[in-house]
């Protein structure tokens, strides 16, 4: 059965079934919703329901409250219509075009267990994205997220960071059968993790390939003479997890940006010793005046948004988080 979904204040309107998600059906008719993790464990996705009723597939409680489940809040990746509904997403604007389009690989470079691939677009082609955004790859018959992690002033190519993962189809094919030259398909732009208007100090916080959509945002950044203040904290189990680390310094010349790296293993005098929420929660005693933007996997994201919101004063409003899962 089929419903009809309502978006206020912009009258604009899609169809949903029981069987899909709201996000979902959203995206197939290339409605860029608000949106992260699209597993339920960010919260960016929550909007107001203000008419009609859902159901939620399972999700993770810090991503949404039982008071705010009272108020007729939702999350977008995990409910599903049972009759035509009304949103409210104050503020929302349908953004870039979301496109499905050929690209080619221009290069693989391979760092230790990462590698950044660059993808060459179609002359004849536009593709605009908002530096933290996301693209959904396909290869043999399977859709991965990934995020984009050039500036969207860099036209021409994407970037994209891949860890290996034993068994994963992308970063098999990646480390193994791919070659540069071979056509890859991807649609986006997707997402909403993206930089806020706003004078406010930033803290970044990322673990792993976390780092590829702050890098975006960071060369972004540059390349509007971005003013704003910024505190990179960058978190992987050992040293040699970090990856292009020799832009850190250039960014630091140009940006007011400070950079603390992190690991739990081999720790060099220079890093810090720990996890980044430990750090954090030894340097930022009051974030009320703070901007947080968290990338990586789903536990970190949790404890980084509990501990800030309530130990450290941050406003619920100003954390901004993309959450990482790894997919078979």
């Amino acid at each position: 059965m089929s419903f009809n979904v309502s978006i206020q204040p912009n009258d604009i309107n899609f169809i949903t079934t029981a069987d899909a998600t709201l996000l979902d059906s959203a995206l197939a008719a290339k409605i860029n919703l608000p949106h992260g993790c699209k597993n339920g464990g960010c919260g960016a996705c929550k909007c107001k329901l203000t008419s009609g009723s859902v159901t939620h597939q399972e999700y993770a409680p810090s991503a949404l409250s039982p008071q705010e489940l009272a108020d007729n809040t939702i999350l977008l990746c995990k409910a599903s219509a049972t009759s035509d509904v009304v949103l409210d997403i104050p503020g929302f604007v349908n953004g870039f075009p979301i496109k499905t389009l050929p690209s080619k690989i221009e290069s693989i470079e391979k760092i230790g267990s990462v590698a950044i691939l660059k993808l060459k677009l179609p002359a004849n082609q536009s593709f605009e994205f908002f530096a933290g955004q996301y693209i959904d790859l396909s290869h043999a018959g399977k859709n991965r997220s990934y995020s984009l992690a050039n500036s969207p002033s860099a036209t021409g190519v994407i970037e994209l960071h891949i860890r290996y993962r034993q068994g994963g189809v992308f970063s098999e094919a990646l480390w193994n059968e791919f070659k540069a030259g071979q056509i890859l398909r991807f649609k986006g732009p997707l997402g909403s993790f993206t930089l806020q208007d706003s004078a406010a100090p930033i803290l970044m916080v990322c673990t792993g390939t976390g780092f590829a959509p702050l890098k975006s945002i960071l060369e972004y950044m540059l390349a509007t003479n971005s003013k704003r203040k910024v505190h990179l904290i960058w978190g992987n189990f050992q040293p040699e997890d970090f990856y292009l680390t020799e832009l850190l310094p250039l960014w630091q010349q140009q940006l007011d940006l400070s950079v603390t790296l992190c690991s739990n293993e081999n720790t060099p005098a220079d890093y810090y010793h720990g996890l980044v929420t430990e750090y954090i929660a030894q340097n930022y005693p009051d974030l009320s005046q703070y901007q947080v933007y968290a990338c990586g996997n789903p536990g970190m994201i949790e404890s980084l948004y509990n501990s800030a919101i309530s130990e450290l004063n941050l406003v619920k409003t100003n954390f901004f988080s993309d959450v990482f899962t790894p997919s078979a």
